[in-house]
């Protein structure tokens, strides 16, 4: 997949899991951990699910 959907384009559960990985790497951020990985793939990893929804839906 080359571009990521919009935010409007998401379902509010795909909202919901994103905003759910953000807070935890936020929480991470303010221990100190700053090279987080496993965050970055997991919102990846839903951003692709949801292009790969919108793709078919087409």
């Amino acid at each position: 997949m080359t571009d990521k959907p919009a935010w409007s384009d998401l379902t509010l559960s795909e909202k919901v899991a994103i905003s759910r990985h953000e807070a935890r790497g936020l929480r991470r951020a303010c221990a100190g951990i700053e090279s987080q990985p496993d965050i970055d793939r997991k919102i990846a990893s839903v951003y692709e699910r949801a292009a790969k929804r919108i793709a078919k839906d087409k």
